[in-house]
């Protein structure tokens, strides 16, 4: 039965003057900041971190996603309920059927504290102040993994209209259970009669110069009348509504957002918001999937409903989601002392390693391998390195909020046939803080030119992890040019379950294993030096070819110098098979080309080369420096 609503036509629109230091949705996307991160992908990730943090103590907090189709009744009820008097602002609502998108906890705390801005004492609760009333509160301790500001921000981009319904239940300042109900919009700034206004509005009870929720037997009604999910029990959580939800390519993150503009139907974006919310559930929250040691439920309970269908997001089989939480399920167990190793669905034991600084414990480090013969093969795995380019073989996470803050490449070599890996670092908890404090507003990486402590932890961080990987996984040791040693087959044999090496070398150090040249011989000192930075992914073609980048200097005294790229594939037992220069496409950045593979460096800045060639294949990239004599 269609709740009346007519009851609060006395809600007031209440437009907020516009003050110094306000700030308008432009200023809001630009608190985004940038981030190769999509709209959809930050909402989830963003949403789902500030629900794990407002998690109650002793309970295992659910975090769900509903998409559905608003229909002509239930427009028409938002339409009256946002109403306003401004006949010169439209309606949040359009005039078709809107998709409204419904993201909500429950087993958290809700948003409770006061409902207005006066002061909080200590550590008293003040949620609904951070959510609703201020622009954003981040948290510089390390435990929470989001803040309320960039997941405010993300929440009200991600509406069409700007426009966001929120319903919570929680405990009030006199101990008892309460249901609050408010709106809020997040729009451009305009004018209006000579007076600015930034453009935020919110609906609720007027009071004076200030708004107040809809709370009691009022606030639930109208909340079970416009969310689908309500709350059973004492159960307390937060439930927003974020209406006419942006489902756009661009919004969504699909590949059709760099094509020309085409028309996009609704069974079209239905399907692409299923698919990619699931894989960023997946990508970004995996660690919530994963139960603990010993226990048999997840940390999180976590759901999506698109269009009426409940999707799953665990497989079967599990693919590389197993590997992962065998790698976090390893460091948990390191942490809590468990005795038993944890080992990999073919038996494998994983290896946690602690990455540390002056004997301090920075964080740990476990390290996964894989049989991929062994395995039965997903037909497509979204949290694959092997098969899906945007995750690399690191993940990296802060320890007490487990969140994924990125995957990463620190160590550009590629499996040899019939092996693999990935790996996970989790810092220590003592250390979230400085990793935390490295972070740029989407959370999404940790910044090694932060600068002072933060930033030389983040670059000793690195360091470690990818002396820890190759000593652990490669045969080649990573020795400078002038402290070049042969590789013993004892060696070799030691580490058979490694990786062949797919790396960025001076021509100098490769050509002398190759020849098995003694080590203690003089140093040409006419070779260059060429120190060369991780390739990095530029883009993947649709037949599969990827482009990538490399950054490098070049060590030459002073002189100019010219330098080479080859690039090889890597086959069985480690042939190499040169790839022609013509066929790389190879652009140099910083640097004067100087025929197909060449091109003549200074002594000074961080010159780049961009190549392109056959994807998923293990490669071998030499760069090698001479003197330039002007005679090329």
């Amino acid at each position: 039965m269609k709740q009346d609503v007519s009851r609060v036509r006395s809600l007031d629109w209440f437009p907020k003057r516009f003050q110094p230091g306000d700030m308008d949705s432009t200023g809001g996307e630009r608190l985004l900041g940038r981030t190769e991160l999509s709209p959809l992908e930050i909402l989830i990730r963003e949403t789902a971190q500030n629900s794990w943090d407002a998690r109650l103590e002793d309970q295992r907090p659910w975090f769900g996603v509903k998409l559905r189709r608003a229909d002509q009744l239930l427009r028409a009820d938002l339409n009256l309920l946002l109403s306003t008097s401004d006949s010169n602002r439209s309606n949040p609502i359009v005039s078709s059927n809107p998709f409204l998108l419904e993201i909500a906890d429950r087993n958290t705390t809700g948003l409770d504290g006061p409902v207005t801005l006066r002061p909080v004492p200590g550590d008293a609760p003040r949620n609904f102040q951070d959510l609703i009333l201020k622009l954003g509160v981040p948290r510089d301790d390390g435990k929470g993994g989001g803040t309320y500001g960039f997941g405010k921000t993300a929440s009200y981009a991600f509406s069409r209209s700007g426009t966001i319904l929120y319903w919570t239940r929680c405990v009030n300042e006199g101990g008892e259970l309460e249901h609050r109900l408010i709106a809020s919009a997040f729009r451009d700034a305009y004018v209006e009669s000579g007076v600015q206004f930034t453009g935020r509005h919110w609906w609720g009870r007027s009071a004076g110069d200030e708004i107040l929720p809809l709370v009691g037997e009022e606030a639930e009604a109208l909340g079970n009348r416009f969310f689908s999910r309500g709350f059973n029990g004492d159960e307390t959580g937060t439930s927003m509504l974020i209406i006419d939800a942006d489902l756009s390519a661009e919004s969504l993150g699909s590949d059709l957002a760099t094509d020309e503009p085409k028309a996009i139907g609704e069974d079209w974006a239905i399907s692409e918001f299923a698919a990619r919310s699931r894989s960023a559930i997946r990508m970004h929250l995996w660690p919530k999937m994963i139960p603990r040691p010993g226990e048999s439920s997840p940390p999180m309970d976590i759901s999506l409903e698109v269009d009426g269908v409940e999707h799953e997001l665990i497989s079967d089989p599990l693919g590389a989601l197993a590997l992962w939480g065998a790698g976090i399920n390893a460091i948990r167990s390191e942490r809590g002392e468990l005795p038993a190793p944890t080992l990999t669905p073919q038996g494998l034991r994983v290896h946690v390693y602690p990455v540390t600084r002056w004997r301090k414990v920075l964080g740990h480090l476990a390290v996964v391998q894989r049989i991929p013969a062994l395995e039965r093969q997903l037909e497509h795995d979204d949290l694959d390195p092997a098969h899906n380019p945007a995750v690399s073989r690191i993940a990296l996470m802060r320890g007490q909020a487990e969140l994924i803050v990125s995957t990463v490449n620190w160590v550009a070599q590629s499996p040899m046939e019939g092996v693999d890996w990935l790996a996970v670092y989790k810092s220590a908890d003592e250390w979230d803080a400085t990793y935390a404090r490295t972070e740029p507003p989407a959370h999404d990486a940790w910044i090694a030119s932060s600068g002072g402590e933060e930033g030389l932890i983040v670059r000793m961080t690195r360091k470690r992890v990818e002396s820890i990987i190759r000593e652990a996984l490669y045969p080649e040791p990573g020795v400078a040019a002038s402290e070049r040693q042969p590789v013993h087959t004892g060696r070799l044999s030691r580490r058979f379950a490694s990786l062949l090496p797919a790396r960025v070398e001076p021509e100098e150090q490769r050509e002398g294993y190759e020849r098995g040249s003694s080590p203690r011989g003089p140093r040409n000192s006419k070779v260059h030096s060429v120190e060369a930075s991780p390739p990095r992914l530029v883009t993947t073609f649709d037949d599969g070819r990827q482009r990538q980048r490399i950054e490098f200097t070049v060590k030459s005294g002073g002189a100019r110098s010219i330098v080479t790229l080859r690039v090889s594939l890597i086959g069985d037992e480690g042939v190499h098979e040169p790839l022609p220069a013509d066929a790389l496409d190879i652009i140099w950045h910083g640097a004067e080309a100087a025929g197909s593979s060449q091109a003549i460096v200074g002594p000074e800045g961080m010159p780049s080369v961009e190549f392109t060639a056959v994807g998923r294949r293990a490669l071998r990239i030499d760069l090698a420096g001479e003197p330039y004599d002007g005679d090329h």
